[in-house]
């Protein structure tokens, strides 16, 4: 589900927990970082960039993008928004999903420019479907959140669960868990 539905769901007690992006932190529920991905710019192998030993960033002006459904209106993702405003990408979108498959699709088949996570997309480099453009370093940080509401009774599995989420939380830093 896409971060605002899964956000509504555990607000009305209809789902123990879930993981999701927050644009705020919600203050009736327990809000923790999970992990941290960083985000950064890929085409396609159509693309006219892809086969180019050496790309600046002024290579990326003006080239049509996608997009997360969430980068719009100053959502989560909003830091990809500036990420994608620093490379002066063409303004407005080829295509918007909430599916991150869909956006890899669209980058793939040369719709436009996306940002995606660098760790998702690291097995697509490697086999050729997609190639990271610049810029290379100070990429934009996204907190992914394990999501609950402390005010549900749970199931022992349920709880059981959550519990080693908490525990996995506890026991490794941040930087282990990105």
């Amino acid at each position: 589900a896409e971060s605002a539905e899964v956000v509504g769901l555990i607000e009305q007690n209809r789902a123990s927990f879930g993981i999701c992006l927050l644009r705020s932190m919600p203050k009736a529920l327990d809000a923790r970082v999970l992990y941290r991905e960083f985000f950064g710019l890929y085409c396609g192998p159509r693309h006219r960039l892809f086969a180019r030993r050496e790309i600046a960033m002024a290579d990326l002006r003006g080239e049509p993008s996608v997009s997360f459904q969430t980068e719009l209106d100053g959502g989560p993702l909003d830091a990809v928004t500036r990420l994608r405003e620093r490379a002066k990408l063409a303004p407005g979108l080829r295509g918007v999903s909430a599916n991150l498959p869909e956006i890899r699709r669209m980058i793939i088949a040369n719709i436009g420019i996306g940002a995606l996570p660098v760790h998702v997309a690291e097995r697509d480099v490697k086999l050729g479907l997609l190639r990271q453009l610049p810029p290379l370093t100070r990429l934009p940080a996204i907190d992914i959140f394990l999501l609950s509401n402390p005010r549900r009774k749970l199931a022992a599995a349920e709880a059981a669960l959550l519990a080693r989420f908490h525990a996995v939380i506890a026991e490794h830093p941040l930087e282990e868990r990105t």
